[in-house]
């Protein structure tokens, strides 16, 4: 608009000595609406309405999409850079929330970090080891950790977070962490919360950190799990982390900006754990297509039977891009256990051609499993079919 002013004015200005009464009101009126519009606009911004971008449909998965946020519903995200003003207005603080496993109703203990770079002789770090100090009061280092993170318009309140906690708090005998970074994730604009990944991603990695050198935890005991945008944050997390994690889950690790854009070292990947497992629910839609883990799995070949993982189909609720947690989430405590059998390659996971080794998908994958995995769901709860499968 800024812009739109400046030519406004340019072009009256030559008769400003002949009808100077009426400049002066017209400039009057052109001040006034861009005063409006400085108020107003970002108003528009914070409630995700950007009316000037048209939705057509062959510019969908190049300047916008319908993406599945944490508890399956579909919204419309901007594949395009934020406007300044939100830029400018990141917060930067996250939550960790901590719970110790032994209770399903358990309130967690929350302390709140900054997702800033400092120097090792700030006041700031001095501070914040004080909260680690509070938050780990209370952490078991002889049990296993789980760490979770959502992904973009979510939060630890999410489907995708309390299924896996309440699965893991069911097991008992475990310490669980949840980020929550919902003020970051919580944009119309998607390459702004996918931006700030590697942020959250470098305080958990300050976390692991923290829970080795000062809890003295076995760090091949952490397992780090992150849904869509979170999968990527965890591979941050793993690979800035001073101490090697025993494992990551990817839960379909999401694909616009990062699958075919930029390199393995700004993603999930193999490298980033001593084991990486990884279900493609969503391939090539909302989640990776190709494998970057250590094990991959490719559940009904990768695209469930759900609406919402067909580019045609952008008005539907629901979508497979979320059944990667449902998995997940059951597999933790299943009796019958999604059983997967080995592939040659992703092609043959495409026409179901496989016949190799069978393994199960999910929390209780063996470590020694590698390559790519196919494996049928039933269409709804509970999923797993067993070695029928």
């Amino acid at each position: 608009m800024s812009n739109a002013v400046a030519c406004i004015c340019n072009i009256i200005h030559p008769c400003r000595n002949e009808i100077s009464g009426t400049f002066v009101l017209l400039q009057w009126i052109v001040t006034g609406i861009a005063a409006i519009v400085k108020v107003v606009r970002p108003v528009w911004l914070l409630f995700g309405v950007r009316t000037h971008i048209p939705l057509r449909d062959e510019d969908y998965n190049s300047t916008w999409m319908y993406m599945a946020n944490g508890d399956g519903e579909t919204e419309l995200a901007y594949l395009l850079e934020p406007p300044p003003e939100l830029e400018r207005n990141m917060p930067m603080f996250i939550q960790f929330e901590y719970y110790n496993g032994a209770d399903d109703e358990l309130t967690p203990f929350i302390g709140n970090f900054s997702i800033e770079l400092y120097d090792d002789a700030t006041k700031q770090e001095r501070h914040e080891i004080d909260e680690w100090d509070e938050l780990l009061a209370d952490f078991k280092p002889e049990l296993d950790t789980k760490m979770l993170v959502h992904g973009w318009k979510s939060s630890t309140q999410s489907r995708s977070i309390q299924s896996l906690r309440e699965a893991y708090t069911k097991r008992g005998n475990v310490n669980v962490f949840a980020i929550n970074w919902r003020d970051q994730a919580d944009s119309i604009y998607y390459l702004k919360p996918a931006r700030y990944a590697i942020h959250v991603g470098r305080a958990v990695s300050r976390l692991i950190d923290s829970m080795v050198e000062e809890r003295h935890a076995d760090p091949q005991r952490i397992h780090l799990i992150g849904h869509s945008l979170g999968a990527h944050i965890m591979g941050y997390a793993g690979s800035f982390a001073r101490h090697r994690v025993g494992r990551i889950t990817g839960l379909d690790p999401a694909r616009p900006a990062f699958e075919n854009c930029i390199g393995p070292e700004n993603h999930l990947d193999a490298t980033d754990a001593e084991f990486v497992d990884v279900i493609h629910s969503c391939a090539g839609v909302l989640g990776f297509q190709k494998p970057i883990g250590t094990v991959d799995f490719y559940p009904n070949g990768g695209r469930a039977p759900q609406p919402g993982c067909s580019e045609l189909a952008k008005i539907f609720t629901g979508c497979s891009h979320g059944r990667s947690h449902e998995y997940f989430a059951e597999s933790i405590n299943s009796e019958k256990g999604f059983y997967a059998v080995a592939c040659n390659s992703v092609e043959d996971v495409k026409s179901k051609n496989c016949s190799g080794e069978s393994v199960l998908m999910g929390d209780p994958v063996p470590l020694h499993a590698e390559g790519v995995y196919f494996l049928e769901t039933a269409d709804k709860p509970s999923f797993a079919l067993g070695v029928k499968g």
